[in-house]
């Protein structure tokens, strides 16, 4: 699902750190990649923004983004 730039709250430019302080729902998501990459990205790269997160860590950065959005708009409902 491509979402358009309006109904985004999470931009690839936030930075980790943002995203987690603003929306603390997020912090599973975070923990799932974790899981995936074998590294903790709250710890390691908690000042990167999530664009370099995705690039550092490898990790799919339109999933993420995704996914982060979707538990922020779950939240709200």
């Amino acid at each position: 699902m491509i979402m358009d730039d309006k109904t985004l709250v999470v931009t690839p430019e936030m930075t980790v750190l943002d995203v987690v302080s603003q929306h603390r729902e997020t912090e599973k998501i975070f923990k799932r990649l974790e899981e995936e990459t074998g590294s903790c990205v709250c710890c390691q790269g908690l000042f990167l923004s999530v664009g370099e997160a995705a690039e550092r860590f490898g990790f799919d950065l339109e999933r993420v983004l995704s996914d982060l959005n979707s538990i922020i708009s779950d939240e709200k409902e």
